[in-house]
């Protein structure tokens, strides 16, 4: 049986106690797996030599929360209140003409200024 030695530095393969596939250069630390592949064709067994992947240092990225301004839990007042600026504004530029068409509609203050105006001219 030939000995196998490390792809990287030549040196002498350590077997691992945990996983009897895995061995690791006693030189250079480099750890590889072992596995016999079987071929059909010809009947013999290959050894292949598979380098492992250092671990990768893995920490999850934690969740940020959205920026917040101050306004978040006051949207729905906000709205409200809007609505009712837009009513306000509307009553200051357009109620004395409405109330003028209201009265002159349903007969009150102009009516009735002109009605005493009439009556002052008869007698």
């Amino acid at each position: 049986m030939t000995e196998l030695k490390c792809p990287s530095c030549g040196g002498k393969f350590t077997p691992d106690s945990k996983n009897p596939n895995i061995e690791f250069c006693s030189q250079c630390s480099k750890t590889y797996t072992f596995q016999k592949i079987h071929s059909e064709d010809t009947g013999e067994a290959k050894l292949c030599l598979t380098p492992v992947p250092d671990r990768i240092a893995y920490q999850p990225l934690e969740k940020k929360e959205p920026k917040k301004t101050g306004w978040e839990p006051y949207g729905w007042k906000r709205g409200v209140a809007l609505v009712i600026l837009f009513f306000v504004l509307m009553g200051i530029m357009y109620g004395p003409k409405i109330y003028a068409r209201y009265q002159m509609d349903h007969g009150g203050g102009a009516a009735q200024v002109q009605q005493q105006q009439e009556g002052q001219e008869k007698p």
